[in-house]
């Protein structure tokens, strides 16, 4: 019970220390100093009814409470080049099985546009800190495309890991994403996934989600439908993280 309260702790501290980032004071001496340093940071909070990651809770079905900081810089090389790094952090539940209740992930990138399309390689290290060095941890490399058609966006992304939580070797993931725009200010986001494993095919699977979502008075606020073709049995040790589910969330930005 202490790790899953330090870990909520550890998550919140995280997430709501941007705020100390959003404070627009008259700046002084210090502050015009810092200000010469390139590029901008960002960072948000999340407060959702379930941490939902290609189609399986990593949270039990309990809610989840989540946080990012990220910097980015950018020039011009004969193409607009943007690098950016980020930290996330949420609370995750795996199981009776499993200890683990924080998990951090880092990301490095770069992208670029060219013509219209967006282009962008990153790296992800999932870590969960609490239970290093059980084999959780691993890393994910990813190529993105997307593209702006006006009426609707498209993205596309290939992830790679050479050796998946767990241990359990190679890992293929390939997913597209649409948004589309719609009345009233609102979004519709959907999105098809489908991974695969080298050693064990027999868990090869694909998820899907949809979701509606809108900007009301600095919040985005979402409600998705998360669903996969796992077995909950077999995939998921009969616990549940498989079902299909709804997931509502409510970010701040800053």
């Amino acid at each position: 019970m202490f790790n899953r309260l330090a870990a909520i702790a550890f998550a919140g501290v995280f997430a709501f220390s941007s705020v100390a980032f959003s404070a627009d004071d008259k700046k002084d001496d210090i502050d015009k100093f810092f200000d010469q340093i390139p590029g901008s940071f960002s960072s948000d909070v999340t407060l959702a009814s379930d941490y939902a990651f290609r189609g399986v809770s990593q949270t039990g079905a309990n809610p989840a409470f989540q946080g990012t900081f990220g910097y980015s810089v950018g020039f011009d090389a004969g193409i607009p080049i943007n690098l950016y790094g980020s930290a996330w952090g949420s609370n995750v539940n795996f199981g009776p099985g499993d200890p683990s209740y924080l998990e951090i992930d880092l990301t490095i990138g770069i992208n670029t546009e060219l013509k219209g399309v967006s282009m962008d390689f990153y790296t992800i290290w999932y870590t969960y800190p609490d239970t290093s060095g059980t084999g959780n941890d691993y890393v994910e490399y990813a190529f993105g495309l997307g593209y702006d058609f006006g009426f609707a966006s498209l993205g596309t992304a290939f992830v790679y890991s050479p050796d998946y939580t767990v241990n359990a070797g190679e890992f293929y993931y390939f997913s597209a994403d649409i948004s589309v725009p719609l009345p009233f200010k609102f979004t519709l986001d959907t999105h098809v996934g489908t991974g695969a494993f080298e050693r064990n095919a027999g868990v090869d699977f694909t998820d899907w989600s949809i979701a509606l979502s809108r900007d009301i008075r600095g919040f985005t606020l979402k409600a998705a439908y998360v669903d996969n073709d796992l077995n909950d049995t077999r995939d998921c040790g009969g616990l549940d993280n498989c079902d299909a589910r709804g997931v509502f969330s409510v970010t701040k930005s800053f």
